[in-house]
């Protein structure tokens, strides 16, 4: 079953995600990178958010494994597309349209 805070909390996921994306060194989607304080403290706020969101629906094993595996997907996502990609519009929109997806067909009870 479809639920409005599944779909926030794997938004929320992915957005700390590309956040974490952004300020790092490496990425070459921006030409320069956001600073890190600002990245990581908004992956961490987002991932907190995301598991409180998570945590109102399922147990606490279940809410862990199902963060932990979309931070992972999410990393790989941000990563493999912004690589290829060096619009930062369609790098959000596909991650965006991804995770909603994800969401709408059930990705969150794999756990």
């Amino acid at each position: 079953m479809f639920s409005i805070s599944n779909i926030l909390a794997l938004q929320a996921i992915f957005w700390g995600c590309t956040a974490l994306y952004f300020s790092s060194d490496h990425q070459r989607t921006f030409t320069q990178s956001m600073p890190k304080a600002l990245g990581n403290t908004l992956f961490v706020a987002t991932i907190v958010l995301a598991a409180f969101l998570l945590g109102m629906q399922y147990n606490a094993w279940a809410m862990i494994f199902s963060t932990i595996t979309m931070i992972i997907f999410n990393l790989a996502l941000v990563t493999f597309t912004g690589a290829h990609e060096n619009r930062p519009l369609r790098l959000l929109t596909y991650g965006t349209g991804v995770n909603v997806v994800l969401a709408l067909i059930g990705g969150v009870y794999v756990a």
